[in-house]
């Protein structure tokens, strides 16, 4: 009887490891390239989606998100995405002078910093408006000086899974800003693109942030380190309106109950497109459908 115990134990006890191994194993295996024509195919579905869930998606003044959204409608030249970001622009930005986003949108605009009035943000959103704007006063806040730090997630936000991209993205628009020394921040840039990598090959969960990681890689000209298993990956999670969201199941008890991973863990939900890891995935699949036309025009040169 205390053998048999023991050995249900042991069983129960192995039982995670397992299947985090056959993750493991299954995340990152080699398979063949992607074909460009799967690629546009996903592209063109989840435009379908926003399109198709344009009312809802514009009452989220998510500025992030609709910078990605603009950026995907000038690498595709796609009317659609173009029609839908100058709505979200007029009913937000036009009429909103001090919004302290409108540099993501008018670069070579001046927008006036109130640190004080921030406080309310959390920690990469103020980094992301210092990286915009290379605001002195902003610059000196305590968390804005820890951020440039590459160790900044591992001892501030240990437990954080999306720390490293954000921190990665707000890096990025100091770079475009010049806020910073060019080689320092080079450097560290190379940095977080090694966490990012490793973040990829030992967290197989299907998620938003697993888009976001590898969105950055490709668009910090790290595409050629992104395993095609991680596309197929994210093709895979492409729901069949053509979204993508926020939960894996990984076990359906009903239509609407389902057991599975979500960024913090594991729990009961449903699967549900979301804007913010759509945005996210519409600018990944636009970037990928702009190297491949880059490639066949250089290819035929």
């Amino acid at each position: 009887m205390k053998k048999r115990t023991l050995l249900v134990l042991f069983i129960t006890a192995m039982t995670p490891l397992i299947f985090y191994i056959f993750l493991i194993f299954e995340n990152n295996k080699s398979i063949n390239e992607i074909h460009p024509k799967v690629i546009s195919h996903s592209l063109d579905r989840s435009i379908t989606w926003l399109i198709d869930n344009r009312e809802k998606s514009l009452t989220q003044d998510s500025a992030i998100l609709w910078w990605m959204i603009k950026r995907s409608s000038e690498i595709t030249n796609d009317h659609r995405l173009l029609d839908i970001y100058n709505e979200y622009k007029n009913k937000y930005m036009a009429n909103n002078l001090y919004n302290v986003w409108r540099k993501l949108f008018t670069p070579y605009g001046k927008t006036k910093i109130n640190p004080d009035s921030l406080n309310h943000l959390p920690d990469y959103n103020l980094y992301f408006i210092y990286g915009l704007t290379c605001n002195t006063e902003l610059g000196q806040l305590d968390i804005i000086q820890r951020q440039k730090n590459t160790n900044f997630c591992r001892d501030t936000h240990p437990i954080s899974p999306a720390c490293v991209t954000h921190q990665l993205m707000g890096l990025r628009f100091r770079q475009a800003q010049n806020c910073g020394d060019k080689k320092v921040m080079a450097s560290q840039e190379k940095d977080l693109q090694r966490m990012i990598k490793r973040q990829l090959t030992w967290d197989p969960r299907l998620i938003d942030v697993y888009i976001q990681r590898v969105l950055m890689l490709v668009d910090t000209g790290r595409g050629d380190e992104v395993k095609n298993q991680w596309l197929q990956n994210i093709l895979n999670m492409q729901s069949n309106e053509g979204g993508w969201g926020d939960f894996q199941s990984l076990l359906a008890l009903s239509d609407t109950r389902h057991i599975g991973f979500y960024s913090r863990g594991i729990k009961f939900g449903k699967p549900t497109d979301t804007l913010h890891a759509t945005a996210q995935g519409i600018l990944l699949m636009s970037l990928l459908a702009q190297d491949t036309e880059d490639s066949e025009k250089s290819e035929e040169e």
